[in-house]
């Protein structure tokens, strides 16, 4: 079996034990026995389940003006669904909109949501 040789050029950052696996010379491959603090044998980092921080709440909204129907997100924050809100969106369609349903699709971030309105009218009235 023929040996690929490379170029070794030292790297600050590229692991030197047997603690993640590393790239290969065959380019192809990743193991802990490539490990050998050279910059053409990156480390592939943490392969476990990262935990994620924060809360998102998905749901989908119908627009108050036209009845289009997006789906949103808000973080760490809960909204009513039959609840009408101005919310403003991380796309610029700021308006008041009602919450139909909870999602699980993450959609437009809500940048920031008013107080509950009952309706429609008094959520305009208002904004």
């Amino acid at each position: 079996m023929r040996r690929i040789r490379r170029k070794f050029t030292h790297s600050r950052t590229s692991p030197k034990n047997d603690r993640r696996g590393c790239l290969c010379p065959d380019g192809k491959s990743y193991s802990t026995e490539c490990c050998d603090g050279s910059l053409q044998a990156q480390g592939i980092g943490n392969i476990t389940k990262e935990v994620l921080t924060g809360v998102w709440n998905g749901y989908l909204v119908t627009s108050c003006s036209d009845s289009h129907t997006r789906h949103v997100h808000i973080h760490d924050d809960t909204l009513t669904v039959g609840k009408v809100y101005y919310l403003t969106l991380e796309n610029n369609h700021n308006e008041c909109y009602t919450i139909t349903s909870t999602s699980h699709a993450e959609g437009i971030h809500i940048n920031s949501a008013s107080i509950a309105y009952d309706d429609c009218s008094d959520c305009q009235d208002a904004n």
